[in-house]
């Protein structure tokens, strides 16, 4: 049987490994992802679970190591807007930690899911040491935002159709070549339908849709299948004329 400290330097060396695997710490030198595997925790949450709700204290930020989960607001009348889905290797609730606000959304996971709490207090005093960890997190965070305004620029779009097609082609590389291209979903219809604020039903019909007019088709079940991306862009371009 292993021995406890032993125990301990498996979990260290298994944090190191997910640390450096995840965009916002890949490349940092070995002795800053060793201190971050120092006082780094992992947190499991079973489907459904919530990580933290808005309000909420800050404790830290997280990386995602496993599962998926989704951040959201709640409206005054009850319902929920999700703002972002969060695949492995994406980290999270970095500007929460500058803030005394608490966290400005909820987190739940949308099926068993592991993060990787990196506690503020700790992180603060290794940033004090490690200046470019500050450029990190603002490259982090920045790369969140892009992403959000390309929600909400899908948002935009008054029909579901436009907002599932919009959200593909955002996806999809800039080329005019006709061939196939598959696009990873990372994600259950459930959690799609309510990314593009509509029904997980109302989702289904529309790509079925899709894959009548020979636009798209499933690539298994977890990718999507282009068919011919520039034809794709003309029939987005023929439904939202004013809007695209």
């Amino acid at each position: 049987m292993a021995e406890p400290h032993d125990l301990a330097a498996l979990r260290r060396a298994a944090l190191h490994y997910s640390l450096s695997r995840t965009p916002i710490f890949s490349g940092l030198p070995e002795e800053d992802l060793a201190r971050l595997a120092g006082y780094a925790q992992v947190r499991a949450l079973r489907r459904g679970a919530y990580l933290f709700r808005e309000g909420d204290p800050v404790v830290g930020f997280f990386v995602m190591r496993r599962g998926l989960m989704h951040v959201h607001r709640t409206s005054a009348e009850g319902g929920e807007q999700i703002i972002h889905l969060l695949h492995p290797g994406d980290s999270f609730a970095e500007r929460a930690i500058v803030s005394s606000n608490g966290y400005p959304a909820s987190a739940r996971a949308v099926k068993d899911s592991e993060v990787i709490l990196i506690p503020a207090e700790k992180f603060k005093r290794h940033q004090r040491d490690r200046p470019e960890l500050a450029w990190r997190m603002i490259s982090s965070m920045s790369h969140l935002l892009r992403s959000l305004v390309a929600t909400l620029e899908g948002l935009r779009f008054t029909d579901v159709e436009s907002r599932l097609l919009h959200w593909i082609l955002q996806r999809c590389p800039l080329t005019a070549s006709r061939k196939p291209v598959e696009i990873p979903l990372g994600t259950n219809q459930a959690a799609l339908a309510a990314e593009l604020a509509t029904r997980r039903e109302t989702l289904s019909r529309v790509l079925r849709r899709l894959r009548d007019l020979g636009l798209v088709d499933f690539a298994g079940r977890a990718r999507l299948r282009v068919r011919n991306v520039p034809g794709l862009r003309r029939h987005f371009a023929a439904k939202t004329p004013s809007e695209a």
